[in-house]
């Protein structure tokens, strides 16, 4: 049985050498890449998003967060991993097209018609400069901000504590410097006994013991609160001899305590302010929201060679061996990270050195065979013209 050629493959062979027929090959290879790009996509990140929402659920279901900041916390997840997910997921996509195109012989036939291999790499390279402008502001613009707005969420997790939704015996953390602890709980009537609270102050810590505590829910002047009865409080100061102990009949605890400005954390700090950095933390951070983009580009070029199929052969091997090689990537630039971080290697080429291995196979695997192929091709043009 003769396999019937694709209207591509029979338009490169009657007419090889024009440029118009150069530039559908190139809109073709971009589209046949499209479909599992979208597909692949997808899938993945429909995977992370469950995987992030899994880490949080168990936070709504014992009422430290509501539904609606779970959702927003995955998006803001999901937005962050893209930076990851769309290179990964590039690089499949130009893998099983390509692989498909040559197992089926239509690249093959390309090629004997006059077509050199550098189309098909101009066409990937497009693409992959598109989505590396994608990348790359998501990394510079985006990243910061997702993981402003986490942090933002979680300092301000326990507005919605509800003792209807936790258990007795268990400890619970109310942001970042708030942990509770209840042996006792009535989940109807919102009441616990023997109530353990630890909270970190600026100056010290400060631990409350209660035999009964009661939940507020909040009103037009009034946050939510607990209300504690029958206890004493254990101020310990970073002072010498500041320590004290307090008893008190009634006391309450606000749980939307008064806004405060959020501590300095490097993952949320806008690029332009890491772009004169000298902390080498910094400088790492800030390399890495450079280096996505770029390394889009190179990844999406290098799953070029990694596609090359003979006829009937299956695809899905090569995907697998792409794969590896992403990971490989993505691992040693985080170890590259660290070390900068960590101030292991100098803070340059830092995670640039990465990179520049990457570009190196990518020069290497493709830019060299392929200028091996357009010599061969304008031999062979240059001996038919001799003959004819």
């Amino acid at each position: 049985m003769v396999k019937k050629k694709s209207c591509f493959t029979r338009l490169f062979l009657v007419f090889p050498t024009r440029t118009g027929s150069a530039l559908i090959l190139e809109r073709y290879i971009i589209r046949e890449i499209l479909s599992p790009l979208a597909a692949i996509g997808l899938v993945l990140i429909a995977i992370f998003s469950g995987y992030s929402a899994t880490r949080f659920l168990n936070d709504a279901v014992n009422g430290l967060l509501s539904g609606q900041t779970v959702a927003v916390l995955v998006l803001l997840k999901v937005l962050i991993a893209l930076e990851v997910l769309l290179p990964v997921t590039l690089c499949l996509a130009v893998v099983l097209a390509l692989s498909r195109l040559y197992a089926d012989g239509e690249i093959p036939a390309m090629e004997a018609g006059g077509i050199a291999p550098g189309r098909i790499t101009k066409a990937v390279f497009f693409l992959a400069f598109a989505l590396a402008l994608l990348v790359g502001g998501l990394s510079y613009y985006a990243r910061p901000w997702a993981y402003e707005k986490i942090y933002t969420l979680e300092a301000g997790a326990g507005k919605d504590f509800d003792f209807a939704k936790v258990e007795a015996g268990r400890f619970y953390e109310l942001g970042n410097d708030l942990i509770f602890f209840a042996e006792q709980l009535d989940s109807d009537a919102k009441q616990a006994r023997n109530v353990y609270v630890w909270e970190l102050t600026p100056d010290g810590r400060k631990v409350t013991f209660a035999e009964m505590a009661r939940q507020e829910d909040a009103t037009a002047g009034r946050p939510k609160s607990i209300v504690f009865r029958s206890g004493h409080h254990y101020i310990l100061t970073t002072a010498a001899n500041r320590d004290r102990f307090i008893d008190f009949e009634k006391s309450v605890l606000p749980l939307t305590p008064a806004v405060k400005p959020l501590e300095y954390r490097r993952k949320a700090a806008p690029s332009v302010r890491l772009a004169g950095a000298a902390e080498p933390k910094e400088i790492a951070e800030y390399q890495w929201r450079l280096s996505t983009g770029p390394a889009t580009i190179l990844l999406a070029l290098l799953a070029i060679p990694f596609s090359r199929t003979a006829p009937r052969r299956s695809r899905y091997g090569k995907a697998t061996a792409i794969l590896v090689l992403f990971f490989l990537y993505y691992n040693f630039s985080l170890i590259t990270k660290t070390w900068v971080e960590k101030q292991v290697i100098p803070p340059f080429p830092g995670i640039w050195s990465v990179v520049l291995v990457l570009g190196l196979l990518v020069f290497l695997l493709v830019f060299i065979p392929g200028l091996k192929s357009r010599r061969a091709i304008r031999q062979a043009s240059g001996s038919r013209r001799v003959e004819t």
